[in-house]
């Protein structure tokens, strides 16, 4: 064999050692952790919503808050709210082991602005999840001008709301305000997109497996003892 002919071979070696080595370094897919991450610290800082807040499910006092950034016109925001979240609720909030809290990240267009500040105003009746839920389960497509302000309306009227009572809820500043606070709050955090979740100092970004939710939830809890 010639000396050429063997220099090529161990070459190869080595870029398949490279590339095997690459495989298994970092965090799991989807999950940015602690490690490298300067705003880990800031999530671990992250006050939680108050007791009796209508944006979030779950005893106050769970050793665990799962926190959601979210968009109502995101696809696999809906997707994660219709398959995931449900099992997270059964497994862990029914049990007193999390808290679901709801925030809002609506960067894809106007209309989702829109859906945000009318779940808000609807939550001021109690009545937050109700929207969650009928938003994503009729999700309309995306910024083709079929959310407007009278659709929202219309929705809080076939849901049972006070009619009145939201239109003036959804038209308070403080709403809007509220709903670009949640946007920055998450983008310092490390949020770029959605859905996000911070769950302890770490940052799950896309609609994952359930199994991914599990391993962060019991990661945290296991923290927690």
């Amino acid at each position: 064999m010639s000396g050429a002919v063997l220099a090529l071979l161990v070459l190869a070696v080595l870029a398949i050692v490279a590339v095997d080595s690459d495989a298994t370094d970092g965090p799991p897919p989807g999950e940015v952790g602690a490690v490298g991450d300067p705003t880990a610290a800031a999530r671990l800082a992250v006050a939680r919503r108050t007791p009796g807040d209508p944006l979030a499910l779950g005893r106050p006092d769970a050793p665990v808050v799962v926190s959601e950034w979210g968009d109502f016109q995101c696809p696999f925001c809906r997707l994660y709210a219709t398959t995931t979240e449900p099992a997270l609720l059964r497994q862990y909030v029914d049990s007193g082991q999390v808290r679901i809290e709801w925030h809002n990240f609506a960067y894809l267009g106007p209309e989702s602005v829109l859906e945000a500040r009318a779940a808000r105003a609807a939550g001021r009746q109690g009545r937050f999840w109700d929207v969650h839920a009928a938003l994503y389960r009729d999700q309309a497509p995306e910024n083709r001008g079929e959310v407007t302000d009278a659709s929202l309306v219309a929705l809080a009227g076939r849901l049972g709301l006070d009619v009145p009572r939201f239109a003036r809820d959804y038209a308070d500043p403080r709403i809007a305000r509220d709903v670009a606070d949640d946007q920055q709050l998450g983008s310092r955090l490390g949020v770029g997109g959605v859905p996000s979740f911070v769950i302890g100092d770490r940052l799950i970004f896309g609609a994952q497996p359930l199994a991914a939710f599990q391993q962060a939830v019991d990661a945290a809890l296991a923290r927690s003892r």
